[in-house]
């Protein structure tokens, strides 16, 4: 088995009805997916965390079956975990 990470930098991710969404990085590992988006304000907004939920319902609907998601705000030094989608 390949325990090696393939990391993918803003690609987009094609959702039918010319909606395509485009996370900052993910991370893939067989079955697992990783979704990091990076921000770079000062404020944590809360559609942030709805719109990595919504790669992470794209990743799952792709058919990943361990599919985790995060927020990391750079210049807070602050990492969030989203866990609802």
């Amino acid at each position: 088995t390949d325990t090696s990470w393939s990391i993918y930098n803003e690609r987009s991710i094609l959702c039918g009805g010319g909606r395509v969404l485009r996370p900052d990085r993910v991370m893939i590992k067989g079955e697992q997916a990783i979704v990091i988006d990076f921000k770079f304000g000062e404020l944590q907004k809360p559609h942030y965390l709805e719109q990595v939920a919504a790669y992470m319902r794209q990743m799952r609907n792709m058919g990943f079956g361990r599919v985790e998601g995060y927020l990391w705000y750079a210049n807070l030094d602050r990492t969030a975990q989203i866990t609802d989608i």
